[in-house]
């Protein structure tokens, strides 16, 4: 019997049927469904789950766990791997014990990202395997195989996904949950989790080995291949091949060899060097950078076959946003003499492919909140500087001045006070944004005298990521009740000289009169404004 699910529940299917152990997060689409599914499954299947205030947490929770000897999962996004990386860069050096697979989300078009960065750069600067899925039945098969790779390297392994595959649909067969969880002596080797001066040099060497032995072993992993024999040739990977199929049907590829590439790191330097061998020119599809493009480039000219290599250095698919069928097919006309597929997709129709994005913004109560705090500044004689975090408020983003990344605002604030500017520094951030980066912002604005006022949006916790709550409700991830750590608490530690609160009951002048007396408070103080969005 056979279910129809999207790619990223068939990841949280392949990874119950592996017995992973403890799932960590932190909310960010793509990504965040995996982990909600594991959320879902937990009661049933006996893993752990646990939203993390930040991604380096979720990784360090990660590390510990495969220490201890149970699989570990993160689910996180491509600006989250950055959060991350810190850990990243020393538990590359030190190794795993029990499998360790991140699941990591890239966003290509910025459909929910403050960027669209292309985080496949972090495998080779990380030296840690990489790898994508085409299909939701592979993505599934790509986790558990993760999993015992992880293992037999030692290695955390990566799995990069984009929105498209994250959307996409595939009937599997019946899901086969691990009758248990696979577990290791806990690793208490001396020095075997150290990162020191003493320990840097080997293992660095010994992280060198592992990816020679993965670069050898990737040219034969069971998720590459080779189709056709022609001269022609095309390079696709993960999702993006699933996408040129689909730009290809009907048509005559009898002269085409494509090559489906889901290791991105270490590259299969032998498949690759055999697959530009046999080609006059290779046409390269990816999705955000021409990564695949340049470093093929360079196992050509170490083999000695150098085919014409075209692709978004050429001009021949665009370098910005997400690969579309219609970009695939503009290519491909000028790359196949006679092109006729038996579906043609066209610029003009491109929404047919754009991604469904549920409009929680639409019943937003913060850019009627900003309007007012704009007012009230403007009835005191006062034009402040707005810094703001990525979240809800980018809504109302006319009204900013600055919006960077997380936890960044209050930063940014605590610099324009350091400039000749005589006007007044709000930093503004969501009550998620608050836990998972503002606090070391708002103690180092305390230690140093920096005076700005910090708006903290409460709307109850990560709506446009699946409403996950925060500590200041005190409500676990199963919905029970837990241990609340307050923003007001926290604020006032922190060195907040006074929080003031707007509640959802508070009528308009309230919150205007809190607003007011706020912004004639010289200190560094907090505003929190709870006020739940109105979906609609």
């Amino acid at each position: 019997m056979t279910q129809t699910i999207d790619g990223e529940r068939a990841l949280a299917w392949g990874a119950v049927e592996a017995g992973v152990g403890v799932v960590t997060g932190y909310p960010g689409s793509p990504g965040t469904n995996t982990f909600n599914a594991m959320a879902e499954m937990a009661k049933d299947h006996g893993h752990h789950a646990e939203w993390c205030i930040n991604e380096r947490i979720a990784l360090d929770m990660a590390a510990g766990a495969s220490q201890g000897g149970k699989r570990a999962l993160v689910c996180l996004k491509s600006v989250g791997m950055n959060v991350a990386l810190d850990t990243l860069m020393v538990l590359n050096m030190t190794g795993v014990h029990a499998g360790l697979v991140i699941v990591m989300g890239d966003d290509p078009g910025a459909w929910g990202s403050q960027n669209e960065q292309d985080t496949r750069t972090l495998g080779p600067l990380a030296e840690l395997p990489m790898l994508e899925p085409a299909t939701p039945e592979e993505g599934r098969d790509m986790i558990k195989w993760s999993f015992e790779y992880s293992e037999s390297l030692q290695s955390i392994v990566i799995l990069r996904l984009t929105r498209s595959y994250s959307v996409s649909t595939q009937a599997l067969s019946d899901f086969r949950p691990a009758a248990q969880h696979p577990t290791r002596e806990p690793d208490r080797e001396p020095m075997s989790w150290i990162s020191a001066l003493r320990t840097t040099e080997g293992n660095h060497t010994e992280l060198h080995e592992k990816i020679e032995r993965a670069t050898a072993q990737f040219s034969d992993l069971p998720f590459n291949s080779i189709d056709g024999d022609g001269k022609k040739g095309i390079i696709a990977c993960g999702m993006v091949h699933t996408k040129l199929l689909d730009a290809l049907e009907g048509a005559d590829t009898s002269d085409l060899s494509i090559l489906k590439l889901s290791a991105l790191y270490p590259l299969p330097q032998k498949l690759i060097a055999d697959f530009l061998a046999k080609c006059s020119e290779v046409l390269v599809v990816e999705e955000v950078d021409p990564y695949i493009e340049d470093a093929i480039k360079a196992i050509g000219y170490d083999a000695g076959f150098t085919p014409s290599i075209l692709g978004k250095r050429t001009g021949h698919l665009t370098s910005v946003g997400e690969l579309f069928r219609w970009h695939i097919q503009k290519a491909l006309d000028s790359y196949l003499p006679g092109f006729s597929p038996t579906t043609r997709y066209t610029e003009e129709n491109w929404e047919s492919e754009k991604p469904f994005r549920k409009n929680h913004c639409a019943g937003c109560p913060f850019t009627e909140i900003l309007t007012a705090l704009r007012e009230e500044a403007n009835a005191l004689g006062q034009n402040p500087f707005i810094s703001a975090d990525p979240g809800c408020v980018v809504m109302a983003a006319p009204m900013l001045d600055t919006k960077l990344s997380m936890g960044s605002a209050i930063g940014v604030a605590c610099g324009l006070s350091k400039t000749d500017i005589a006007e007044r520094t709000i930093a503004i951030c969501g009550d998620s944004a608050f836990y998972h980066g503002g606090i070391n912002a708002l103690v180092h604005a305390r230690a140093t005298g920096a005076t700005p006022i910090v708006m903290v949006l409460d709307n109850g916790g990560s709506l446009t990521t699946g409403g996950q709550t925060t500590p200041d409700q005190g409500v676990q991830i199963n919905g029970e009740a837990g241990p609340q750590v307050t923003m007001r608490d926290l604020a006032l530690a922190c060195g907040a000289s006074r929080v003031r609160e707007v509640h959802e009951q508070d009528t308009d002048d309230q919150m205007r009169a809190v607003f007011r007396d706020a912004l004639q408070d010289p200190t560094l103080n907090l505003v929190i404004v709870r006020k739940p969005c109105q979906e609609v």
